[in-house]
């Protein structure tokens, strides 16, 4: 997984210690495997255009155990799962109505409780409404969107576009700079975009710009001869 990829996953998702507390605020809300401890990575989201819920899940028993008693939950509502093992961990799926159960394993260390994220997305086929509209946010030139997910808690929205484009980051985050000064935004700050990894090597070009009451904090990297750029807009409310 790239820098960008982990940031266009992680960013804006509300994380939330609970135990023992059923997923009751969406209408998908059943549990496969009673876990001994969960956490809300995303109880309100939408992604790339579809409902979705993520938890992370803590079970006493190995990751067979765990694959059986998801076998044996969905058996007893009459619904096929499916289950593959590889040697990225296991992957259990079941399709429920409309909602779509997606639990992945990835290999444990021996000895340890097992860990898993389950994913619960709501199929329904019709149009999601976002609290950051696609007009609020102006796209950079010849961009075209990889990913799109949308979170929403009690005091802020926030969403976030994965987006690739032909050319060096340097030059599109000028471009983009000032596309966003043409159309009313302010420059909060643009700096250097450093490394993770302690070495202070630069990767690419680093924003934050404001409007009213809405934020973009936006990186550009250069990715393999093309520009990733992660979008991540704010909405308070």
């Amino acid at each position: 997984m790239t820098f960008a990829q982990l940031i266009a996953r992680c960013s804006w998702l509300a994380f939330a210690l609970i135990s023992g507390v059923a997923m009751a605020d969406t209408a998908c809300d059943k549990q496969p495997v009673k876990a001994d401890r969960m956490q809300a990575i995303g109880r309100d989201m939408i992604v790339n255009g579809v409902p979705t819920s993520v938890w992370g899940l803590e079970f006493a028993g190995s990751p067979s155990d765990v694959s059986n008693e998801f076998r044996e939950f969905w058996t007893n509502e009459g619904v096929p799962a499916k289950g593959k093992r590889g040697p990225s961990g296991w992957l259990l799926s079941a399709l429920d109505d409309t909602c779509h159960y997606v639990l992945t394993i990835p290999p444990q260390p021996d000895g340890a409780k097992t860990k898993g994220l389950l994913s619960v997305m709501q199929l329904s086929g019709q149009a999601v409404r976002h609290r950051i509209p696609d007009s609020v946010v102006p796209f950079p030139e010849g961009g075209k969107i990889i990913s799109d997910v949308e979170s929403r808690d009690p005091g802020q929205a926030g969403r976030t576009w994965l987006v690739e484009m032909s050319g060096r980051a340097s030059d599109n985050a000028q471009r983009y700079s000032t596309k966003l000064s043409d159309e009313g935004w302010s420059t909060v700050t643009q700096a250097p975009a450093y490394r993770l990894d302690g070495s202070q090597r630069i990767m690419g070009n680093a924003m934050v710009m404001q409007r009213g009451s809405d934020r973009l904090d936006v990186i550009f990297s250069d990715r393999n001869g093309q520009t990733e750029a992660v979008i991540n807009a704010a909405r308070n409310r």
